[in-house]
C-alpha cells in the first residue's frame, strides 16, 4: 500500500531543511534507488539543488552511465567528484582491504571529495537517501543528522523512516528510471568490489561482469571474499581430522 503520510513527512523534512540552511543544500546521489527517490522528492519543493555523485573509481560502468543519463533527462545540476588517488591504488598501497571493523576507504573515496565540494560551493548540508532500516548501524538515524566526529558534514535524511517496500512502491508509482544493475540481480550497486558484499554478489559478478571479476582474481592484496570462497572450496585434509 502506498504510504502518503511518509511522502508528506519527507517533503516537510526537505522544506524545513531548505529553510533552516537557507537553500544551501546539495543532494548526494549514489546511482541507487534510495537516493533516486530523495532526488525526485527534492525536485517537488521547487528548489534546484546541486547533485553530487562521488565516483570512487570503483563504480560499475552501468552506474556511471545511469547517473549521467538521469542528469540529462531530469536536467540535474550534476557534479561528479573523485578521490585524489584511485581506489585500487589505495588498496595496493595500504596492503589490506576494508572490513566491517575498519571501513577506511569510505572517507578518502566518498566523504572527503564530497565535503570539499560542499565547502567550495559554500553549502551547509547534503540531502541523502539513507534509511534507518538499512542496517543496525543506522537504527538511530534522524531527519537531520549532525555528526559528532569528522567529517563534520550535516546530512538531511527525508526518507529516514521508510522501509524498502515503501521505496520500491514509490518508484513503481512514479515510474522512475532505475539503474539497470537491479534488473541484473544486484541488490547493492555501490563499489563493485566492496569486500562487505556477500558471496552471492561475487558469484553474480563473475557471471555478469567477467572482466571485472578476472581483474579482481589477479589483484594483490587478494580480495577477502575470494580468499574465503577458495578456502571453503578446499577439500578437508586428512591431518585436519
Amino acid at each position: 500500500m502506498f504510504n502518503r503520510h511518509k511522502v508528506k513527512q519527507a517533503l516537510q523534512i526537505l522544506e524545513a531543511a531548505n529553510q533552516l540552511f537557507e537553500g544551501r543544500l546539495a543532494i548526494a546521489f549514489s546511482g541507487g534507488k534510495d537516493s533516486l527517490v530523495a532526488i525526485h522528492l527534492a525536485m517537488k519543493i521547487g528548489t534546484e539543488f546541486p547533485v553530487v555523485f562521488s565516483n570512487t573509481t570503483a563504480e560499475f560502468p552501468e552506474t556511471l552511465s545511469f547517473v549521467r543519463d538521469l542528469a540529462r533527462d531530469w536536467n540535474l545540476d550534476l557534479n561528479i567528484v573523485t578521490p585524489k588517488e584511485s581506489f585500487f591504488r589505495m588498496v595496493a598501497e595500504k596492503g589490506v582491504w576494508a572490513s566491517h571493523e575498519d571501513r577506511w576507504c569510505c572517507r578518502p573515496c566518498k566523504e572527503q571529495p564530497a565535503l570539499q565540494f560542499l565547502a567550495k560551493e559554500d553549502l551547509r548540508a547534503e540531502i541523502t537517501g539513507t534509511t534507518r532500516t538499512e542496517s543496525l548501524y543506522r537504527r538511530s538515524l534522524t531527519p537531520i543528522k549532525v555528526p559528532n566526529k569528522e567529517p563534520y558534514l550535516i546530512r538531511v535524511n527525508p526518507i529516514y523512516d521508510w522501509n524498502q517496500q515503501e521505496v520500491w512502491t514509490y518508484i513503481r508509482r512514479h515510474n522512475l528510471p532505475l539503474n539497470p544493475l537491479y534488473g541484473r540481480g544486484f541488490r547493492r550497486i555501490g563499489c563493485w568490489c566492496c569486500p562487505l558484499n556477500g558471496p552471492s554478489h561475487y558469484k553474480r559478478l563473475e557471471r555478469t561482469h567477467p572482466k571485472l571479476f578476472s581483474f579482481l582474481l589477479g589483484f594483490s592484496p587478494h580480495h577477502p571474499a575470494l580468499v574465503e570462497a577458495q578456502a571453503l572450496a578446499q577439500p578437508l585434509q586428512l591431518d585436519e581430522l
